[in-house]
Order: C-alpha cells, then sequence, then structure tokens
C-alpha cells in the first residue's frame, strides 16, 4: 500500500504492488508463533482484489464519513465549541449599546486572559494526568458506548487550540480599540500603550502562525522554540501591558483616581496572568538530569535505560540541553522491576546522532504524562496494532500489572530481529503470547486495514489501538471508523 495514498480514495483496494493478505482458509491461530510469521502468503493484486470480499465497505457516504471522522474529528469539535462560544461573547459585546470603551477595553483585556490562562493550564502535566486518570476509572462494566467516548479524551487539545486562538481574538478587539482611541485622543494619550499592545498582537499572532498543523509539522523545531521563547516575552509584555491599560481606565473613571495597585487588583486579568505566570514557571522547578544507559540495537535503533520513577502508562521528554529540542517518548518497563526504556529510531538529525553518539544523561523537566494507550485499560478486550519502534508504546500498556482487559499485539516491522534484536522480540512474546510479529521484508507488506479488521472479529476486540507513523495511524483508524469499528491512535497534538 503506497504511502501517497489516503482513505478517500480507497487505498486499501488492490494495488500495482505486491500485497500480503490472510485468505479465508487461513485462521488466527496459524499466525500465532513463537517466531516472526513466515506462514503468510504473498498474492497478486488480481488474488488480493478477490480476497477484499471479506472487508467490510465504508459506511455512509464519504461526505458524512469526512465530517464525522476528519473534517468534524473530536478535537475540531471540541475547538469549534470553544471558538464559537468566545465569538458570541464577542458579538454580543459589540451589538449592546449601553457598552463604552471604557467597558470594552477592560473586558476585551479579561476574555484574552481568560482564555490564554486555559490553553496553558490544559497543557500542564499534571491537569494533563488528572484528565486522563478521571476517565480511567470508568469500570470495564460500563456501556461499551460510554467507554468509547471517553477514550476519546487524548483529543482534548483542542480545548488548548480553541482558547489560544479565541484568546487572540480578543487580543484583536482590545489592540483595535486602544490604537483608535489613541488616535482619537479621548482617552489613551500616550503612544507606549498602544506600541506595547500591537507588540503582543504580533507575538501571539506570531504563535498561532507557528502552530499551525502544516506548518509545526514541516518546521517543528522554529514551532518548538516559537512557542516556548515567544510563549515567555508574550507573558512579560502582557504584564506590561495590563499594568498600562488599568492605569488609563482608572484615570479616567473619576476625579479621584483610586490606586494603581487596587485598580489592577480588581482586574480579572491580573489574577490570571498571576495563574499563568506560575504554571510558565512551574515544569522547569522540576527540570532534572536523568542518567540513561544505551543498548544499541542497530544502526537504526536504540533502546536508552533509565531508572526515573514512573506511573502507568507514562511518556518521558528528554532533551540534551533545557533550552533545546525536547522530543517525547513512551516507557516500558524492562521487566526487573527497576529500569524502564524508551525506543528511539532514525527519524532525522537528533535521532541520528543519538543512535550514533548517545549521551549518558539527559534532561527531563516536570511530570511524567499519560501516553494514549492509557485509554486502552477501559476496554476489556483490544487490538493494539504497532510498526517499528511502536512496540516501545505498546509494551507500556502490555506489560502494566494492573491492567485488567486482554489484549493482542500485532507488530509489523521490517526486519524486527535485525534492527531490534531477538530478545525484545521474545519479550514481546512472553508478554502476549498470542503477539504477531509481522517481517515486512521477509514477507511483503500487510494490508493493514483488512488485517486489523479481521483481527478484531476474530478476537471479539472492543477498540483498536494504532501506534505508527503519523501518516499510517491516521490512515488505519479512519479504516477502521468508517467501517463501523472503533479506532484510537495520537494525533499531531495529543
Amino acid at each position: 500500500m503506497p504511502a501517497t495514498n489516503s482513505f478517500d480514495k480507497d487505498p486499501e483496494k488492490g494495488e500495482q504492488t505486491q500485497a500480503v493478505i490472510i485468505t479465508e482458509k487461513q485462521s488466527i491461530s496459524s499466525l500465532q508463533s513463537t517466531s516472526t510469521c513466515s506462514t503468510l502468503v504473498a498474492h497478486s493484486s488480481s488474488e488480493f482484489t478477490k480476497s477484499e470480499e471479506a472487508v467490510p465497505p465504508k459506511r455512509q457516504a464519504r461526505l458524512v464519513r469526512y465530517l464525522r471522522h476528519t473534517g468534524l474529528n473530536v478535537y475540531r469539535r471540541i475547538f469549534s465549541i470553544v471558538f464559537l462560544a468566545n465569538l458570541a461573547g464577542l458579538i454580543g459585546l459589540l451589538v449592546s449599546g449601553h457598552s463604552t470603551i471604557l467597558t470594552h477595553m477592560p473586558f476585551a483585556a479579561n476574555a484574552a486572559a481568560a482564555n490564554f490562562l486555559v490553553a496553558i493550564l490544559i497543557r500542564q502535566d499534571y491537569i494533563f494526568n488528572l484528565i486522563f486518570r478521571v476517565c480511567q476509572l470508568v469500570p470495564l462494566s460500563a456501556p461499551l458506548r460510554l467507554r468509547r467516548v471517553l477514550a476519546k479524551v487524548y483529543e482534548h487539545g483542542g480545548m488548548h487550540t480553541g482558547c489560544a486562538i479565541a484568546g487572540t481574538m480578543w487580543f484583536v478587539l482590545l489592540t483595535v480599540l486602544i490604537v483608535i482611541n489613541f488616535e482619537t485622543g479621548r482617552i489613551i494619550h500616550t503612544p507606549v500603550v498602544p506600541i506595547f499592545t500591537v507588540l503582543l498582537l504580533i507575538i501571539f499572532l506570531v504563535m498561532c502562525i507557528f502552530a499551525h498543523p502544516a506548518i509545526r509539522h514541516r518546521f517543528h523545531n522554529s514551532f518548538e522554540f516559537t512557542h516556548r521563547f515567544a510563549g515567555w516575552c508574550s507573558i512579560v509584555v502582557f504584564w506590561v501591558d495590563l499594568v498600562l491599560i488599568a492605569d488609563t481606565v482608572r484615570l479616567q473613571n473619576t476625579t479621584t483616581p483610586e490606586p494603581l495597585g487596587l485598580a489592577l487588583v480588581k482586574l480579572p486579568a491580573f489574577w490570571f496572568l498571576i495563574i499563568m505566570s506560575v504554571h510558565i514557571v512551574l515544569p522547569w522547578l522540576r527540570l532534572r538530569k536523568v542518567a540513561f544507559s544505551a543498548e544499541r540495537l542497530s544502526e537504526h535503533a536504540i533502546r536508552l535505560h533509565h531508572k526515573e520513577h514512573m506511573g502507568p502508562y507514562r511518556g518521558i521528554a528528554i532533551a540534551e540541553s533545557p533550552l533545546g529540542e525536547w522530543h517525547p517518548f513512551a516507557c516500558f518497563p524492562d521487566g526487573d522491576g527497576v529500569n524502564n526504556s524508551i525506543m528511539i529510531s532514525h527519524a532525522g538529525d537528533w535521532t541520528r546522532r543519538t543512535i550514533d553518539s548517545p549521551k549518558s544523561h539527559y534532561y527531563v523537566k516536570g511530570v511524567l504524562k499519560t501516553n494514549v494507550l492509557s485509554m486502552a485499560s477501559i476496554f476489556n478486550r483490544v487490538l493494539l496494532v504497532t510498526t517499528g519502534t511502536g512496540i516501545g508504546p505498546a509494551l507500556s500498556f502490555v506489560a502494566e500489572p494492573s491492567r485488567k482487559g486482554q489484549c493482542q499485539v500485532l507488530w509489523v516491522s521490517s526486519s524486527p530481529e535485525k534492527t531490534f534484536g531477538q530478545p525484545l522480540i521474545d519479550w514481546v512474546y512472553t508478554l502476549n503470547g498470542n503477539a504477531i510479529v509481522w517481517d515486512s521484508k521477509k514477507n511483503g507488506r500487510p494490508d493493514m486495514v483488512a488485517l486489523t479488521l479481521r483481527l478484531y472479529k476474530e478476537m471479539n476486540a472492543e477498540a483498536v489501538f494504532v501506534v505508527s507513523n503519523p501518516k499510517l495511524t491516521k490512515q488505519l483508524v479512519y479504516g477502521c471508523e468508517s467501517r463501523g469499528v472503533p479506532a484510537y491512535g495520537p494525533i499531531f497534538d495529543s
């Protein structure tokens, strides 16, 4: 299945390339062995097309499928609700006849600060983990429909982007009001206020531009540095701007202006900014250097062992320098009760450098965050589909002693024994005796949708979780959901 396809173009249809499928006469049990699967048969594209009759057709019209699973997915629904609610509030403020510039300015500042506060809080490690933990408390006996809805909690990032964009919208209004009134000379008589306000708006707009998914994906390092350093600068400039706005408003209210400090504490934005400032600093208070021991698996992959304490289903972000690039990875236990591991495969300059010359120590900050696979714990039977180093996150779930539900692992990788080593493959089978390890170099690339749907049906699973590269994860999740099979996988903002 070529990587350039999308499910809107039905990529699981027969291509002019070799594909590997499971014929109707083969049972899944025939694939379960203690070594890399070699019993699969390679078929021509014509045979592949005939065998596709077992794959159920997609449900609903293409436009409906797009809106439900892509155009208006959970992430975008949350974003839309947040943004539209703010837009309604802004329109209501502008059309209210009794409002004046003296009420518009503080209201716009408060609304902007409130939105930015939520955008920052929802990204905090402890709040992130709390949200996941609350959803994990649902019992396995709860209605399946409820559990399937809660499992989408990892798409709550729509709250962050929705509030960030809405806050910027409110700040645009604030900037327009300040600039207009400076030009008319009605309230603002010094250029300092509009200068700082315009500067802050530019910072917000730059952050929004670099946070766009297309730009973020293509220039990820620029996005990371812009979000970090521009975010810090915005807090400082926002403080200055708020003090100037409060001073301007208090001087216009009465002939005997109240003290500036009193005027500030009366503004909700003042308290919002205090909370924001604290939470900007909070993760860095737990900045620490952690020792890692490297186990080179091959020229394409490395395993880093560490003793950092972690709860179930956690991930860790590491950096060579606190102000440099931060890279998140899912942790999984080594099995000795002491050490944990992360796996890194070649995917760019940083990973290449890490594989070739791993450091003895890396920086870690904040609290270790819960990963997407934690939500697999609320299902009785789960199919885990993973490729390459995605086996690491899968193992974080499979090896968790508190896990109650059943699971089966499907791991597709090119030469897994050569790339990751036989000991890791043996451990996969030890943890998950019915696991399927598929050597795509030896057996050919499988039709992931057909294989996933067949496994899902035969094990009577309640959900499918996918851990792979972003493109395949998106395609496979869509391929399942469009056929009525609940599927979950990390998104760009999870």
